[in-house]
This record gives C-alpha cells, sequence and structure tokens, in this order.
C-alpha cells in the first residue's frame, strides 16, 4: 500500500512538473507625460527616466529645441502616445529605441521617411456618387476653349485630390489613381487615416471621424468641471494648467502655437467661476487669444491654423440641397431676353460650389475659417466639435436635414 502511495505521488510531481504555470496578464507600460510649460530637454529626461531609459540627443546636443518650451499633459498614456504629443509639442521627432533602452530626439523633417506600408483603396462606390453628380450639375465648359486647356479629371483623380487636400498629406508620396482604385505607399498612421475619410465618405449620410468623437467625449469632461480661479494679471499658462490639471483629457500645445504663446508673460481676462464650466472657459481663452481646438494623436490639440494636418473631420451629404437648389434656380430664371435677367441654372453657378461659398461666408462670420473640400455631394468640414457643430447649424439653415437616429448619420 505504501508503494502505491509513492507511485502516486511521483506521478503527481510529474504532472505538476510539466504543467505550465498560468501567466499573469502582460500590463501595458505607461507614463505620466506632464510637462506643462516645461523645457524640452528636461522633459525627455523625465520621459526617459521613467521607462528606466536615457535620453540621447545624439546630433541635436546643442540644438535650440532642446531649449524651447512645450506644453503637454496627458496621465497614463502609452509610451508610444507620449512620443507623438512631445514630438507634435516641441516641433521634434522624439523616438524610443527599446533594443538600447534609449529615448532619442532629431529635427522634424517632414521629408523624411518614415515606416511605410502599401495599401490599395477600391474607390467604385464614391466614383459613382461624383459621375452621378457631375453628369447632373457639373459645369459646362465656356464657349470657344479648347479641349487641351481644360482640366478633365477621372472621378479617381478627383477623390485623390480631395483625399490629400482635406488631410493635407503634402506633395511627398502622392498617391495613384489606376482605374478605380488608389494605391498609397505612406506611413500606417497616414494610410489608416485615408481609409478612415474613404469610409465616412462612402456612407449615405456622410459623418464623423473618429477623432472628432473623441474630441466630443473629452469637451464633455470639461463642461463637467468648474472652480473659481484668475483675475486681473492671471498668466494664460497658469489658467490652462487650472483648466486641466484635474482632469484626465489629455491635451498639448501644438509647436507652431507654442511658438505665438509667451508662457512666461502672456495673461488673460478670462476667469472661472462656479456658474460656468471649463469648457466654457476653454471656448472663451481660444477666442481671445486666437487659437482653435481640435483632436490628434487622440488628444485635445491647441494650435493656430486649421489647415494643419487634421485628422477632426465630418462629411456632410448634401444631395437633397443640390435638388431643392435646381428647382429653385430653374423658377429664378427670366426669359433670355431680359437684358439684366437671370439666365443660368444650378450647373451655371457653380453646382455644390453654391453652398460650399454660402457655408464659407458664414463660418467666417462666426470666426472660423476651416478647411472646406467638396466631392460631388459630399463636403468635408476640418476642425473640432465646435466648428462641425456650427457648420451643421448653418447648413440646416440652407435647408440641410442630419439623417435620422441609427442611419448612419454619424453624430
Amino acid at each position: 500500500m505504501s508503494r502505491l502511495f509513492v507511485s502516486l505521488a511521483s506521478v503527481m510531481v510529474v504532472l505538476a512538473m510539466a504543467t505550465p504555470a498560468r501567466s499573469e496578464p502582460k500590463t501595458e507600460r505607461t507614463v505620466n507625460c506632464v510637462y506643462p510649460g516645461e523645457v524640452l530637454a528636461s522633459a525627455l529626461n523625465d520621459f526617459a527616466g521613467q521607462l528606466g531609459y536615457r535620453f540621447e540627443p545624439g546630433d541635436m546636443d546643442e540644438a535650440f529645441e532642446l531649449e524651447s518650451m512645450i506644453w503637454v499633459h496627458a496621465k497614463g498614456v502609452s509610451p508610444a502616445a507620449a512620443a507623438e504629443l512631445i514630438s507634435a509639442s516641441g516641433g521634434v521627432r522624439v523616438s524610443i529605441d527599446d533594443a538600447n533602452r534609449q529615448v532619442l530626439v532629431a529635427e522634424d523633417n517632414e521629408d523624411a521617411p518614415s515606416a511605410t506600408g502599401v495599401r490599395s483603396f477600391k474607390t467604385d462606390k464614391l466614383c459613382q456618387v461624383y459621375t452621378e453628380y457631375q453628369k447632373r450639375y457639373g459645369t459646362i465648359s465656356e464657349a470657344g476653349l479648347e479641349p487641351d486647356m481644360l482640366y478633365r479629371p477621372t472621378a479617381t483623380e478627383e477623390l485623390r485630390s480631395a483625399l490629400e487636400e482635406i488631410l493635407q498629406l503634402g506633395d511627398s508620396a502622392p498617391g495613384s489613381a489606376i482605374g478605380k482604385r488608389l494605391v498609397y505607399t505612406r506611413s500606417v498612421e497616414d494610410l489608416d487615416r485615408i481609409g478612415e475619410l474613404l469610409r465616412v465618405m462612402e456612407s449615405a449620410h456622410g459623418g464623423e471621424s473618429s477623432q472628432l468623437q473623441v474630441d466630443r467625449a473629452y469637451r464633455g469632461k470639461l463642461a463637467k468641471l468648474q472652480s473659481n480661479f484668475g483675475g486681473e494679471g492671471t498668466l494664460v499658462s497658469a489658467l490652462l494648467w487650472q483648466l486641466f490639471k484635474d482632469c484626465d483629457v489629455p491635451v498639448y500645445v501644438d509647436h507652431a502655437q507654442m511658438e505665438s504663446f509667451d508662457l512666461e508673460y502672456d495673461t488673460t481676462a478670462i476667469t472661472l467661476d462656479n456658474a460656468h464650466s471649463h469648457y466654457d472657459a476653454l471656448l472663451g481663452l481660444a477666442r481671445e487669444q486666437g487659437f482653435f481646438v481640435d483632436c490628434k494623436h487622440g488628444a485635445l490639440r491647441i494650435h493656430e491654423d486649421f489647415f494643419v494636418g487634421s485628422s477632426s473631420f465630418r462629411v456632410f451629404d448634401v444631395s437633397d440641397v443640390l435638388a431643392e437648389l435646381e428647382k429653385d434656380y430653374a423658377d429664378l430664371k427670366t426669359d433670355d431676353k431680359v437684358h439684366e435677367g437671370f439666365h443660368g441654372d444650378l450647373r451655371s453657378e457653380g453646382g455644390v460650389q453654391v453652398i460650399v461659398d454660402a457655408l464659407s461666408t458664414q463660418l467666417d462670420n462666426a470666426g472660423f475659417s476651416p478647411l472646406l473640400r467638396a466631392y460631388g455631394p459630399r463636403i468635408a468640414v476640418v476642425g473640432g466639435m465646435d466648428v462641425v457643430d456650427r457648420a451643421a447649424e448653418i447648413l440646416e439653415a440652407m435647408g440641410w436635414q442630419p439623417a435620422g437616429a441609427g442611419e448612419g448619420e454619424g453624430k
């Protein structure tokens, strides 16, 4: 009997040794990227220290950029996200070399090659939308103009132009329009942005980018915060810190805007009180200081130029407005014999450009000058939540109606 117990015990030991131990779920590393008015070199040293790495400036050892200030507030973010935010605020390229346990920095050369991939995008649906628009509303060439003097892009070529303008992809690494297909060799991030924009444009009712939806969520958090702060001579930097220090919303000031700010001396008349939210104060500060707010790299971005590659946009389908305008202009047409009468139609007036021009004028009246780009009956508005929501109000005043709930309107 004792031998039996020994044998069983031996078997159990062998089984225990053969059975792999249950591994604990791997937790992703996170860092606190809190640098509100921090010198770039100091921020990079701290960032590297949190990773257990060292900061290696390389050829930028004595570069003036390392002595400039950045403004970033993002807690519990991934190292990759932190590197992106520091890069965007400092106007440099920050990278992480895990193999050598280093944080590296280089000049921000927009033409420098980055990790690239090749991706093909079928454009059948959008080409059909554009071709149908052209047949009904496209501008007719003026009499006497030679055919070779006209720009006659295919629907795919025009789509390529629209994508590169909306996303501000730049002149390097352009796409190729082949039949009803677009081919790009670019960074994975750019390829994802192109794919998202195409999906939104293909949607029957347009919609919003993922970054715009994140923007809405972040602003909603700011709208729940209130505090008492500020007074005569309050520094802009101090107010920004008060707005975001107790909120889990990641935010950064873009490099171009950092060059416009003087964080040591610029003051603001905006104050905080319990009758208004931190979001109200942020909008007030933006109007006072002349900056804009949208979402990029998964964080709120404070910046000075709508035309700096935003990933925050909304696409509107104005097909119904065009159909109504077609009737309106037909009714406005007078007899050809009337000397000072209107002899044209919606087509001669520019088709969708009639809507784009009116939208641009009214947005400008509201203090916004965003990038607007039409592709057939689709109009893309690039900007943050406040911009696209105002654009929606203006389009509704022109007769546009949002899609019903659950029909893909995207808001």
